[in-house]
């Protein structure tokens, strides 16, 4: 009985937002927003109408001319997309009801790869001539930091990140068997990270930390102040049996860490100050952290026709919410609605037990400067 009062006060408030949204102009932003949503393809937004626990997904943006590879800022004010016809790099202001792409200058077309600082005043862009562009002071005044070519590092880029500051990029570069974090700089020098084959890797709020997930050591580190006499921090130590890490995020202040990996249904929650991690059931395929409106809220799957899998870590008890693949001009009744949003505390050990469990360990180890060459 608990269980269906909940969802019937649930499907209200869904109901409640569908029936408001369906008869606004669905181009339009407005009303409560938790955040937006990218396609796979980053060809369309969605916003995310609603709040935490009683969302629903709202029609596409009316953008006006079709995009590509759209990235959407922490601070969900805005986002970075390439426009198809041309290649040009825009940016599209979601802070008003009007949606607009404003092209930014200097930035050379045909982007390949975005990625958005932790709070969203710098991206780095890397293109189709293998140049990464640093843009800072975003979204209001962007300002291009620097650029660098990359073309005589080999591999395929995997992964981009970008420091809030916009002097430093992490670029992670594949080759067959191998993986390398190269660090570019705005002071035109460039040195690797040490890690065996990392796999994925974030910049700290306002700071110029990195938290690098290792699959071949199965183990995430952080590195502090990268570009002077770094330091080495062990966060989490993972079992026998783990394949690969498919993302890592921190919170705004630093102090806690998450993590998931491609063959678990969990995330791991790693509190530094403590020292201690717990295992909070997803019962989903999580393939990223994408941050939402809120402190330590992330999106963890792809739009598809699966719920879209939500972390909530704003609070002392951490919870998964679901949100229904539905639009808000088709809003599901109870009876369709088979996932429970409300929250899945972290469980208590020895109830749940997550088949890979990190180890938390502490300590300091001095890491050697590496070769910098101009």
């Amino acid at each position: 009985m608990r269980v269906l009062l909940i969802w019937s006060v649930l499907f209200l408030v869904i109901a409640s937002f569908g029936i408001a949204a369906f008869g606004q102009d669905q181009s339009a932003i407005s009303g409560p927003i938790l955040g937006f949503i990218e396609d796979p393809n980053g060809a369309s937004i969605q916003p995310i109408r609603g709040v935490l626990g009683a969302s629903v997904l709202g029609q596409p943006l009316a953008l006006g001319s079709e995009i590509r590879n759209a990235v959407i800022s922490p601070k969900q004010d805005y986002a970075l997309a390439v426009r198809t016809d041309g290649g040009e790099v825009v940016l599209i202001p979601l802070g008003s009801d009007s949606v607009n792409l404003n092209s930014l200058s200097g930035v050379h077309p045909g982007a390949t790869r975005i990625a958005i600082s932790p709070s969203g005043t710098a991206a780095a862009v890397f293109g189709q001539d293998r140049t990464v562009q640093s843009i800072r002071r975003l979204p209001d005044t962007p300002e291009l930091v620097f650029q660098f070519d990359v073309s005589d590092i080999p591999g395929d880029l995997q992964g981009l990140a970008i420091a809030d500051d916009g002097t430093l990029a992490v670029l992670n570069f594949m080759t067959p068997g191998e993986a390398t974090l190269w660090v570019v700089s705005s002071n035109g020098s460039r040195w690797v990270l040490p890690a065996q084959r990392p796999s994925a890797a974030t910049f700290l709020t306002n700071r110029h930390d990195v938290v690098i997930a290792d699959d071949a050591a199965q183990q995430v580190f952080l590195l502090s102040n990268i570009d002077q006499e770094a330091s080495r921090f062990s966060v989490a130590s993972f079992g026998d049996g783990f394949e690969a890490f498919s993302g890592v995020a921190a919170s705004d202040d630093g102090l806690r860490v998450f993590v998931i990996s491609r063959k678990s249904d969990t995330v791991t929650l790693i509190d530094l100050e403590r020292g201690l991690s717990a295992p909070l059931p997803c019962q989903c395929q999580a393939t990223g952290f994408r941050a939402l409106k809120g402190s330590s809220v992330f999106r963890l799957t792809d739009m598809t026709d699966s719920p879209i899998a939500i972390l909530d870590a704003s609070s002392t008890e951490p919870r998964i919410i679901v949100l229904p693949k539905t639009s808000a001009a088709t809003v599901p009744s109870p009876e369709e609605i088979t996932q429970d949003p409300m929250a899945r505390p972290v469980p208590t050990p020895g109830r749940e037990r997550d088949p890979h469990p990190p180890v938390s360990t502490s300590g300091k180890i001095a890491v050697p400067q590496q070769d910098r060459t101009k």
